[in-house]
Parts: C-alpha cells; sequence; structure tokens
C-alpha cells in the first residue's frame, strides 16, 4: 500500500520510498525513511495536498509524492 492511501487518523511505518529520482531523494531529507511511523492528519478539500505527522512534526505532500511512499499498517 502507498502513503497516499491511508485514511485520515491512521498510522502506518514506511517500508520504502520508490524511485531513484529528485522526489524520492527529497522525501528521504525530509525524515521519510524506513521504519519511521507516519499518520494521516488530514486531506485538502479537492484530495491534495495531504498533511502526515512524521518524526515530530507537520508534512504536507503532492499526491504523486504521496504515491513513492510505501507504508504497511501499524
Amino acid at each position: 500500500m502507498t502513503l497516499n492511501q491511508l485514511i485520515k487518523g491512521q498510522v502506518a511505518r514506511i517500508t520504502q520510498i520508490k524511485g531513484e529520482d529528485a522526489i524520492s531523494i527529497r522525501l528521504m531529507e525530509m525524515g521519510l525513511i524506513d521504519g519511521e511511523q507516519i499518520q494521516l492528519l488530514g486531506k485538502a478539500p479537492l484530495g491534495d495536498p495531504l498533511e502526515y505527522a512524521v518524526r515530530g512534526y507537520r508534512l504536507s505532500l503532492r499526491l504523486n509524492e504521496a504515491k513513492c511512499v510505501e507504508v504497511e499498517i501499524v
């Protein structure tokens, strides 16, 4: 499952960041690394961007960025 498929309030563990492009590297630089827990806090009215809680801060990601992050439900 990918990060964009989480339901509001759901907590998951990051298992993999797909790709080797600039977006994937930037996501890892922002703290999205294997094993980190992440929670979906909410979505914008049109569904993009998405807001997450990770490593003690809030992070907003576009839908296409969230699709690059594979997770498993905790």
